[in-house]
């Protein structure tokens, strides 16, 4: 263990996590073995293999000797699930640290969960969470409400701008052309859409008007068509993209003012 501590403290993360491994295999005290596993994870976490972290913590899950080391566990699988962008995982070894240990004392698990909740989109859990939170720590009233109309504030704005419906913007676009853009928040595209409809028509209709009847169906209605059912795919597409990246920011946000809550409270 002292070596494997030594190359932590060294910053060499992957020469600590094999000397931790060591530690595990030779060891016969089951206390031991799990906080070399414990320390074989923070090396990981430094290297940012957070899936590998995940399957090693999951051999400690049957320790039941000492209770810190016991949340310390569930607390680190929680964690290193969410960093794993597997959240439901995440939420899942937090109900069972909440469970078994509850939340009080602990700022920590505060965060992680009010994270995950926000990572899941569940708002309402999520202010139920935030609430309970700025109770536990005792802020003041004042201080309180500021929070809570600033995730509410968050969260409305948030949800207004991510509230789109691709299968609704295909609609626009199918009977409008460049509708459906200009529902998903692009308008530039729905104009470049729409003329390239209009101008595979005007082509169609100028060719036809000269004799150029199979060149009038293949080059002008040819280009009308693609760009009609290529606008209504275009449509639906940008919509989910930015609902996304909406989504993200909105996450984002919240995310940033649980991360002041967590540094500006203590219990």
């Amino acid at each position: 263990m002292h070596q494997a501590d030594s190359l932590f403290g060294k910053g060499m993360y992957f020469e600590a996590s094999i000397a931790y491994e060591r530690v595990i295999f030779h060891s016969d005290s089951p206390v031991e073995r799990v906080r070399a596993n414990l320390g074989k994870v923070e090396a990981l976490k430094q290297i940012g293999d957070f899936s590998k972290a995940r399957n090693d913590l999951r051999r400690s899950l049957v320790f039941r000797g000492d209770d810190t080391l016991r949340l310390e566990i569930l607390y680190q699988m929680a964690f290193c699930a969410y960093m794993d962008r597997a959240s439901d995982d995440a939420y899942i070894s937090l109900m069972q640290l909440r469970q078994n240990f509850g939340l009080t004392g602990q700022p920590r698990l505060y965060l992680l969960e009010g994270l995950v909740l926000a990572d899941l989109g569940r708002w309402e859990d999520l202010r139920e969470h935030l609430q309970l939170w700025l109770k536990g720590v005792q802020a003041d009233s004042l201080m309180y409400r500021q929070t809570m109309r600033t995730y509410d504030e968050i969260l409305e704005e948030g949800l207004l701008r991510a509230d789109k419906d691709p299968e609704k913007a295909r609609l626009w676009s199918t009977f409008i052309p460049g509708a459906g853009q200009l529902y998903a928040g692009e308008p530039g595209w729905g104009a470049l859409n729409a003329f390239s409809q209009l101008a595979g028509l005007a082509g169609f209709g100028l060719l036809a008007y000269n004799g150029f009847y199979v060149a009038s169906v293949v080059a002008g209605l040819g280009a009308f068509q693609a760009f009609y059912f290529g606008g209504i795919k275009q449509a639906g597409d940008l919509t989910s993209e930015n609902m996304k990246s909406r989504l993200e920011n909105l996450q984002t946000a919240i995310a940033h003012l649980l991360l002041d809550v967590s540094a500006n409270y203590s219990d």
